[in-house]
């Protein structure tokens, strides 16, 4: 049996490299910078009993400047670089881009206080099962350990995911949205498109195809974003969204004969 040409699959396989490698460049250096913040905030915490997890804050500032200054720019290449996949020019001074980047590093900073909390939790857990103070410090010191477990790996994970889409469709839509002021597009549009396979959540396969003016948001799950990974949404609705967002001009339609080589019509 002859299969049909893909004329769309190197394309496509371009997309998917260019996910993967934010991925990889988001992940490394989140992780990298984890590792940096756990070194010191495990030996302030266990070497001097009693265990003390309020030493964790002593250290919020380090986490905060290695988001600011390893992880943030991290994702500004890759909203840049998908930004100039639809328009030329480098979004060097953009008031939207800075706003985005500001509302990711707000969630990304709020890291010691959940260790805070694993920290609280393994030594209440402790206590319930009558362990002695040296069985607990070990737990502990294995939580502040990046390569203690497979928690912070796949902690990595899920933020090299988050964020890559997050920072990728932010570029998409932010790029359309000037794309179309120059060609004086006055009522330009967006699509939501879901991947569609068991693991995408209910929402999402839901708001699949959903059409709004581009600066309007979609309605997905009852929350309003502008775009799939919008970080002023919801966790449920944006942590490991595998969702894209596609700009259409007014009376484009797309023909989803074959979903894998959709293509737009006019």
């Amino acid at each position: 049996m002859t299969v049909p040409r893909d004329e769309n699959l190197p394309a496509r396989l371009r997309a998917l490299a260019f996910i993967r490698e934010g991925e990889q460049r988001i992940g490394r250096t989140w992780f990298r910078s984890l590792t940096r913040w756990l070194d010191r905030v495990r030996p302030a915490v266990t070497s001097t009993p009693p265990l003390d997890p309020g030493r964790v804050s002593d250290h919020n500032q380090f986490w905060t400047d290695q988001v600011n200054v390893e992880v943030i720019p991290s994702v500004r290449q890759v909203l840049s670089d998908a930004w100039r996949r639809v328009r030329a020019q480098a979004p060097e001074s953009d008031p939207f881009v800075a706003d985005y980047l500001n509302d990711v590093g707000n969630r990304l900073v709020r890291l010691p206080d959940e260790v805070y909390a694993l920290i609280v939790g393994e030594i209440e857990q402790g206590l319930r099962d009558a362990e002695g103070i040296p069985d607990i410090t070990r737990r502990i010191e294995l939580t502040l350990t990046a390569t203690g477990s497979e928690r912070w790996p796949n902690r990595a994970r899920t933020v090299a995911r988050t964020e890559t889409i997050g920072a990728v469709n932010a570029g998409v839509y932010r790029a359309a949205v000037l794309d179309a002021q120059d060609r004086g597009d006055v009522a330009p549009a967006k699509l939501w498109l879901s991947t569609l396979d068991d693991r995408t959540r209910p929402t999402h396969t839901e708001a699949d195809r959903q059409r709004t003016l581009l600066q309007s948001p979609f309605k997905v799950g009852g929350a309003d974003l502008l775009f799939p990974g919008d970080p002023r949404g919801p966790a449920q609705e944006v942590i490991n969204c595998r969702c894209s967002l596609l700009p259409v001009t007014l009376g484009e339609t797309i023909d989803w004969t074959d979903r894998q080589r959709a293509r737009g019509t006019t």
